[in-house]
Parts: C-alpha cells; structure tokens; sequence
C-alpha cells in the first residue's frame, strides 16, 4: 500500500495556524521530512504567529493562500508532495464571520461547508497531482460518539465500528446542533471513497481524536480546551462551550501528531482493518475521563499548589436551578485508543503530563499570569 517516507517527497500540513496542525508540521519536520506548511493568510495575527514559529523549524516551507473554501488554492503546495495531512477545520469558535472572510459568517453552514467542501477542494488538488500517495484526515470523536455518548450502555467502550449518526433520526441529525458531527462523519465517508475512486494511486486514513490539549508553541493556537486548563490555572472559569463543570476525555497533541505520521508511514492496507481506514485517539491517557472541576483542577494544583485556581459553574438541573453537587452525569463509555496502540504503535503519555505542559507553556508565552493563593 502506498506508504511514505523521508526520501518520497515533501509532505503538505493543512490548517497550520491551528494548534494540531502547528504540532504537525514539527512532528514531521523533527523525523527529517520536508513539510509544506499551508496558511491561509499568513498576513493575520494568527498567520504571522504561526509563520514566525513554523519558520524557526527545520526543513520548513510556508505557503500561503491555502483556503478551504477556495477550489485550486492547495494545488501548487501539494505538487510533487507524497502525504497530505488534512488538519485544517472550521470550528464553534472560529466560524465568527470574521475568522472566515469567505464564509457565510453562518456558524453551523461554516462549520458544515468548512468541513465537507473545504475537504473536496483539498481532495481536488490531491487528485491534480500525480505524487500524492497517502491522505491522512484529522476527523473527531463527534464523528463516533456524538450526541449518543449517554443512551450507550454503562461501560460501553467506543471502536472504529461506532459513528456518531448510527440510530439518530434523520430529523434530528440534520439540526444545525449537529453540524459539527455531520461535517465530520460526511467527510469520513467523502475520503474514503475519493481514495477507492483513485484506483489506487492513493488512499486516504482518518484519525478520530477528543478534546485536543499540550503544549502551546505560539499565542495564535490558544482556543478550546487548551484555554480552558489555561484560564483554571489563572483563577478564571471556562468560556467555551459553557461556563458549566463537564467531564474532559483528553488526547495528547503530541501523541495525536506521532500516530498521524505512524498512520502515513506504516505499509498496510488501512482499509482491511476492524473497522476500516480511522483510528480512535482518546482516553486520558489510560483515565477515559476527568471531571473538570475535580480532576483536571487536581493535577494543576498537584503540580502548582501556589496557584489560585478558578472553578466552573455547577451544572444546573432540569428547572434552571443548581443540584446540590452541581455535579454532570458521568459518562456512560469508556475511552480508549486499543487499536491505534496495536495496529500502529501509537504510545499515550499520562494525563498529568498533557495538563502540566498546557499550563506550563501558557505561562512560558505569556498567555495566562497566574495568581499566588492568599
């Protein structure tokens, strides 16, 4: 199968002002691969950022113009590449009319056209191309799990097999609330079938991870879950989605971006795995989940007891009003990433470490000041 390596060509990273992408295109460049990083404007706050840090790495080239909802924008950055890694999304918290000058400013069409024909251009110019050889697609746990984490039953544990539309109704899964998840599974799907219908020329992998946290490498990555850890550490209570106490099902960047370039490298038929071209990237590291506002706010003050740390709201009931824990319902599922360990040796490092490091460097970039406690 068409796998690659160093002396293959230039790999493409999509999306590289963006806190995975930005991970990607150091994980490759530090394993001696020649990388094209994409910028959509490399002119915007966040693209002179991120081009300022992605300039400093080895064997780093970046190319700017690189517009999901523009058709033919990849085609000179993906030429003569072996790999792309489709990283690049728009997101809840991106899709603001502003983020996306070419969008419709509609958060759930954004998230949606981002999604499904932001990744037709990418396959588009992957098929003008005669080198590219392997497609490996950042897709979401939305994609398996979704809204159907609490009708699961208890101690379910989620594999490549699940998908987030499986039993919803057709009605329910077009609300615009799913948009995110719909994007995500229709893009799967799109892949999948571009990669048959190129007869072999190239094939695409998709890789499925949770919420997303590490280390921060430039101010522009700051968003999610990453500034939520950041905002505790600093006194503050979340933002984003909510400012409500949730349960946290954490993967690595680090560990996420080393199981991509496993995925491109790794000379198998993806396709003939249980449960087909995805890989499931989640777990905690071993912990499946952490309530925010217990465990997550214990290792940050394990780690630095000096810190005033801030707290979420308690979730309220069913009538408006607070429970007396204040506590969500734990998770019904369990969290696990079994395949990716075994069919490509992908390694998890221990949730503290990924808390640790998400606070650390936020400090380090001055993105939070923490507080001293009284």
């Amino acid at each position: 199968m068409p796998a690659i390596s160093q002396s293959q060509g230039p790999v493409a990273v999509t999306g590289c002002s963006g806190f995975t992408g930005g991970h990607m295109v150091r994980e490759m460049a530090l394993h001696g691969y020649q990388v094209r990083a994409c910028i959509r404007d490399a002119n915007s706050w966040r693209g002179k950022d991120a081009v300022d840090y992605l300039s400093s790495l080895p064997n780093v080239e970046v190319i700017d113009g690189c517009d999901l909802f523009i058709e033919g924008s990849y085609d000179d950055a993906f030429d003569g590449c072996s790999a792309v890694f489709q990283v690049a999304a728009v997101l809840g918290n991106s899709a603001d009319g502003k983020s996306q000058p070419l969008g419709s400013g509609d958060v759930p069409t954004d998230i949606y056209d981002g999604g499904l024909k932001g990744t037709q251009n990418v396959i588009d110019s992957i098929n003008r191309t005669n080198s590219v050889r392997r497609l490996v697609y950042t897709s979401s746990m939305a994609a398996v799990a979704g809204r159907r984490a609490m009708t699961v039953t208890p101690g379910y544990e989620w594999t490549e097999e699940d998908w987030a539309s499986d039993g919803v109704e057709e009605q329910r899964w077009q609300h615009p609330a799913n948009s995110y998840a719909r994007s995500k599974v229709e893009t799967e799907q799109l892949i999948s079938q571009a990669g048959v219908a190129s007869g072999g020329r190239w094939d695409a992998v998709t890789m499925c991870p949770a919420m997303i946290c590490g280390p921060v490498l430039f101010k522009a990555q700051v968003g999610q879950w990453i500034e939520q850890i950041g905002r505790m550490a600093n006194n503050e209570g979340p933002n984003w989605p909510s400012p409500f106490d949730m349960y946290y099902n954490i993967i690595d960047v680090r560990d996420l971006v080393k199981a991509h370039r496993l995925a491109a490298e790794i000379d198998i038929d993806h396709s003939a795995t249980k449960g087909g071209a995805r890989y499931l990237m989640h777990g905690s590291g071993g912990r499946s989940t952490l309530l925010f506002s217990e465990e997550v706010r214990g290792i940050i003050h394990d780690y630095f007891p000096a810190f005033e740390l801030g707290l979420p709201q308690p979730v309220p009931n069913r009538e408006g009003d607070q429970d007396s824990d204040g506590k969500p319902p734990a998770p019904h599922a369990v969290n696990d990433c079994k395949k990716a360990k075994e069919v490509l040796g992908a390694t998890i490092r221990p949730i503290d470490d990924t808390i640790r490091a998400v606070v650390e460097t936020s400090i380090e970039l001055g993105v939070i000041e923490p507080k001293l406690a009284a």
